[in-house]
């Protein structure tokens, strides 16, 4: 965009989009701002735009768009400072850009790596059955730190763990009337195995299936 010195000739509001606004400048359309912007920069009709203030105005636009575009991606469920980083650039803004919005989300309270590892450890441990290998390989695919890995794997007792893997046992032997064969645990076991609990882990399932059975 060529920018020049002029004077807003006319400011025309969005007639489908809200809050945005066209701007003319010597009587030609110059560029579309928000309403936020209009209001910071005291945007009026008579108002003279030095090209220094013009290119400030269409970067602070940028700005302010890229953060309303993190705010609606965050309104839809908790999201990591990498999720939001890649959701804009994807849109088409600087990394250097995404990186300052997803630092003012933080200071703002709208981003928080470590207490999204919480809240995911414990809602994937109690209603996926994750193991904690795969709770940490989820976290590191969303980008989470590994100090915060490491904290919210703390929370994690060894009983949370057994439950869970008893609880893939108990839907894999749902409405069995005979205890599974060495072949079946050994292919139980295996399963487990696979989704990342350890064989100590997998030992305590078991025979906390087996007294929750015998129990009734």
């Amino acid at each position: 965009m060529t920018l020049k010195a002029g004077q807003i000739s006319s400011i025309v509001q969005h007639a489908k989009v809200k809050h945005r606004y066209h701007i003319y400048v010597n009587d030609e359309h110059a560029f579309d701002v928000h309403e936020d912007i209009l209001v910071k920069y005291s945007l009026h009709k008579g108002k003279e735009l030095e090209p220094a203030l013009f290119a400030e105005i269409l970067e602070e636009e940028e700005r302010n768009r890229a953060y309303l575009y993190a705010l609606r991606y965050l309104g839809f469920r908790p999201r990591t400072s990498a999720q939001v980083q890649s959701y804009l650039t994807e849109k088409g803004f600087p990394s250097s850009l995404a990186q300052d919005i997803c630092k003012r989300c933080e200071e703002q309270g709208y981003l928080d790596d470590a207490a999204f590892a919480q809240q995911w450890v414990r809602e994937r441990m109690l209603n996926k059955s994750r193991s904690l290998l795969q709770l940490r390989m989820e976290l590191r695919q969303k980008g989470i730190a590994e100090d915060d890995i490491q904290e919210a794997s703390m929370q994690v007792k060894k009983t949370d763990q057994v439950e869970a893997a008893a609880r893939l046992l108990g839907k894999k032997l749902r409405n069995r009337t005979e205890p599974p064969s060495y072949e079946e645990r050994q292919k139980l076991s295996a399963m487990l195995q696979r989704k990342g609990f350890t064989h100590e882990i997998i030992r305590q399932a078991f025979g906390l299936v087996q007294s929750e059975e015998e129990s009734f």
